[in-house]
């Protein structure tokens, strides 16, 4: 990403989408005592803080404010609070509605000075903001089911124009204001800022387009870095840098437990992950007051049984513990070791291990005859689930490495329990 210069013309913080409201999801019970400080308002009070520390011109927010229309009340006060804050040191607020906030924001638009909506009833509209000019349309109703950018005024701006949006980016058949990139492209709009999906994309390039992505973990299905973004314009032209302060923060990582030979080895092993996790985001500066793991367990082991099993006991236990003043827990294990069996000795059997041996050992050869047969049949089995209306969002269509991989983690499994089964039997 472009190094911004220091003679900056105008500088922007640009907010995705905060849903005030919302209260922090899959925490654990013992951090619900905290929930205060780790959910959305306390995000919008960062961010505020951020946009006086880095003297801002403008804070500009992409929709879903607000939650629901139940959370009126709550929005108010923590918007105000931010918005009055943000007036006092000469900071403009300029926010389009979303599809959550489409009636509530106007409203609080209403009620709260400075607060400054563009784009009322579904209709564009522009404003000044030193030498440049921020573009924005709202929702007009909770449901809109054609792009917005067909009725974009003609355009000639007399310097950078910023695009402020909540859409849904190349999803025709969205309900919610569908937009396809090209449309974007061929808009004369230096920066695309959008709201709506929860993940934030790069914005890097010398045209940053995309989502700026929620301000802090709304679900736990959230991973990774969340935040406000810094823009900034000058005669180089636009950057976007995000400022990581979500105060609640997911991580998926995958942990190698190929030489874990003792279950009870397990706990040092995810300790040693998130420790290791909590002194790069400390030393960034940039650790939040909470960070749940979403871990998946994998490679090859003896103990893969033992391993699930230590796993789903750990999974099970919601409680956190504190690494250099981050609050961690264990929000999730997935479980993927595949057990480390003896497939050429396994064949030779005539029994059901045998038979799932010898479909293991077809499943590494992916020219022969079996190795089709079984892919094929697996496809038939999963067609009526991949095709089902829930997962046509994404575009689901595994290819036949991707179909024996989840044939060989099922058998390897079965083999597994089979195994250990007769064990126990004798």
């Amino acid at each position: 990403m472009k190094q911004p210069t220091g003679d900056d013309l105008t500088n922007l913080l640009a907010i995705g989408d905060m849903h005030l409201g919302r209260p922090p999801a899959a925490i654990p019970d013992d951090l619900h005592a905290r929930r205060q400080q780790l959910g959305p308002d306390i995000a919008w009070s960062r961010a505020v803080d951020a946009a006086v520390q880095h003297r801002v011109d403008a804070v500009l927010l992409a929709g879903d404010l607000v939650d629901q229309e139940r959370d009126f009340f709550v929005a108010y006060g923590q918007l105000k609070a931010g918005v009055q804050k943000l007036a006092a040191s000469g900071i403009r607020i300029l926010a389009v509605a979303g599809n959550h906030d489409t009636e509530v924001l106007p409203r609080l638009a209403d009620e709260i000075d400075a607060l400054e909506l563009l784009g009322r009833n579904g209709q564009w509209q522009t404003q000044k903001v030193n030498d440049i000019t921020v573009l924005g349309w709202s929702f007009p109703r909770a449901q809109v089911r054609q792009s917005p950018l067909p009725d974009l005024p003609a355009l000639s701006p007399d310097g950078p124009l910023i695009g402020l949006l909540h859409c849904d980016l190349d999803q025709p058949d969205s309900p919610y204001a569908p937009v396809s990139r090209r449309e974007l492209e061929a808009a004369p709009v230096g920066a695309w800022l959008l709201g709506h999906v929860h993940r934030p994309d790069e914005l890097d390039g010398d045209r940053p387009m995309g989502y700026l992505g929620s301000i802090t973990a709304l679900r736990a299905s959230e991973t990774g870095s969340r935040g406000p973004w810094l823009i900034r314009i000058d005669d180089q032209g636009i950057t976007a840098d995000q400022l990581t302060l979500a105060p609640l923060r997911y991580e998926a990582m995958t942990i190698d437990c190929s030489d874990v030979e003792d279950a009870a080895m397990l706990s040092e092993r995810i300790l040693a992950a998130a420790r290791k996790q909590v002194r790069s985001l400390v030393a960034k500066d940039i650790a939040p007051t909470a960070m749940g793991l979403r871990l998946t367990l994998a490679g090859h082991s003896t103990a893969a049984i033992r391993i699930e099993e230590a796993a789903a006991e750990l999974a099970g236990d919601h409680r956190s513990w504190n690494e250099q003043g981050v609050h961690c827990f264990v929000q999730r294990i997935e479980c993927r070791i595949l057990p480390r069996l003896d497939l050429e000795q396994l064949s030779g059997r005539s029994d059901p291990c045998g038979l799932l041996a010898r479909r293991l050992l077809a499943l590494e050869s992916p020219d022969s005859d079996e190795y089709q047969r079984l892919v094929r049949l697996a496809r038939q089995s999963m067609a009526t689930t991949v095709g089902a209306r829930e997962f046509q969002p994404l575009h689901a269509d595994p290819d036949d490495a991707a179909v024996a991989a989840w044939l060989k983690r099922a058998a390897r499994s079965a083999l597994t329990r089979l195994i250990a089964q007769r064990e126990r039997a004798q």
